[in-house]
């Protein structure tokens, strides 16, 4: 799936780049444009093409003005030329996609004519249609993690933190219910793509309550939410691939990832009056890019297999410096899928569960060799709290909606409007880089609010 999905990035952007070569090689009248000199003496310069100046401080006037339309396209600023330009991108990927998947013989080949018999086969009823439906909930279960966990880390710095607003809050409704019920008998799949039958307000899934029951242990548990989280993680991984994939076009052509100029342009610009915060964290990123150069694949794992928020500058190093795709994504897949989301899972199920939140705090305080006794009171007093507030303000399938409920939807849709307005912004800035200076100039024109 991964190298199918990777060669359709490939070829959408290698047919995007033939499109724009020959729009830009031909004249109307569909014979290509002749070199010719302007100006006489010192004056004079070469014009290709569209009759721009083939020369380096061209170049740079077009990247200054480049930063300056990008850094007023906003919604703020132009909302209708932002929303006019995302859309615009949106359709040409989506065409370019199409074409490069539709002509692509692993799918007209494998991927259509399977799609084609599941399609007859769930539609068909037979002696094997609970195995069809429980095959179709687990696939549709399988892409709402997947896809989750692609949009989290999709992007440069407008990622969604669906782990925040989605897997974290679903590890805490599996808790809860194992351990109010005292049983793991119940569907955790119906958790997904807002289905009405589990909102997500609601804290408890539909489970009959055991009273002679015994609490299930730390590794059922796990064992239940096992599977959302390691397909979130590999989401996460795949999500990476865009910032490599494309610093690596830029560089196999010659020249520089526009973000990759950005980042590096940030580390070498004059901090004398930055915050001590932002000398440390420009400091790690520049630490990051060298111990990636010489450990590579060790150290592309490394970085992955902890919580890094730089961790979309390692793919653009990566991909600037050519490494091999199967290095860098397999690295990023064993720490970020198979390393980190393991641990962060079993730390979330320890610290929502009733009986092992202590363990957990007594372990942590033990390893503080100081304050670690208060540090522990603290910890576990501040989580207790936080649970207690949970459950009696969440909607425990009663009906109504608590306070807490309320507030988690609010900051739910919050951060994903938020997300989106990134995420069009950032499309945005994308197709501005790839207009003409004299396209690029119309954008900068107006002055005003639209």
């Amino acid at each position: 799936f991964v190298h199918a999905y990777r060669e359709c990035c490939l070829e959408t952007s290698y047919f995007i780049m033939a499109e724009k070569r020959r729009a830009s090689a031909e004249k109307p009248d569909g014979k290509s444009p002749r070199n010719r000199t302007v100006g006489t003496g010192s004056q004079a310069a070469i014009l290709v093409g569209n009759g721009s100046p083939s020369s380096d401080d061209t170049t740079l006037k077009h990247k200054v003005l480049l930063r300056e339309v990008q850094r007023t396209m906003t919604f703020t600023h132009r909302p209708l030329s932002t929303c006019y330009l995302a859309a615009a991108a949106t359709a040409e990927f989506f065409k370019s996609t199409a074409h490069s998947i539709g002509t692509h013989k692993l799918f007209y080949l494998g991927a259509a004519p399977l799609a084609l018999i599941w399609v007859v086969v769930s539609l068909v009823e037979g002696s094997y249609t609970p195995f069809v439906e429980d095959a179709n909930i687990n696939l549709k279960c399988a892409l709402w993690w997947f896809t989750l966990g692609v949009l989290s880390s999709i992007g440069l710095g407008t990622g969604m933190q669906s782990g925040m607003i989605f897997l974290f809050p679903h590890i805490l409704k599996v808790v809860y219910s194992a351990e109010t019920c005292k049983t793991l008998d119940f569907d955790s799949r119906i958790n997904m793509w807002f289905n009405p039958a589990m909102p997500q307000t609601q804290l408890r899934f539909p489970c009959t309550v055991d009273p002679a029951g015994e609490a299930p242990t730390l590794w059922e548990m796990y064992y239940k939410i096992f599977w959302p989280t390691i397909i979130w993680g590999i989401g996460t991984a795949a999500g990476e691939i865009p910032p490599y994939h494309f610093a690596y076009l830029a560089a196999s052509r010659g020249e520089v990832d526009d973000e990759w100029e950005k980042e590096l342009n940030s580390l070498e610009t004059d901090r004398s009056s930055a915050s001590m915060a932002v000398n440390m964290f420009t400091e790690m990123k520049s630490w990051m890019i060298r111990f990636i150069q010489n450990n590579g694949f060790l150290g592309v794992y490394l970085m992955a297999a902890w919580p890094n928020a730089a961790f979309d500058l390692c793919g653009m190093c990566c991909g600037h410096f050519q490494m091999e795709f199967w290095t860098f994504f397999g690295a990023v897949l064993l720490g970020k899928a198979f390393t980190l989301r393991p641990i962060q899972a079993i730390l979330f199920v320890m610290t929502f569960s009733h009986v092992y939140r202590p363990m957990l705090i007594e372990t942590v305080a033990g390893a503080i060799p100081v304050m670690g006794e208060q540090t522990g009171h603290f910890l576990a007093e501040k989580i207790e709290t936080f649970i207690t507030n949970v459950e009696s303000g969440g909607d425990n399938g009663s009906g109504g909606m608590g306070a807490i409920a309320t507030v988690w939807a609010l900051v739910v849709l919050s951060l994903i409007t938020y997300f989106i307005k990134g995420a069009f912004e950032a499309i945005a800035h994308d197709r501005l880089s790839s207009l003409s200076h004299r396209e690029l100039g119309a954008y900068a024109a107006p002055k005003r609010r639209e």
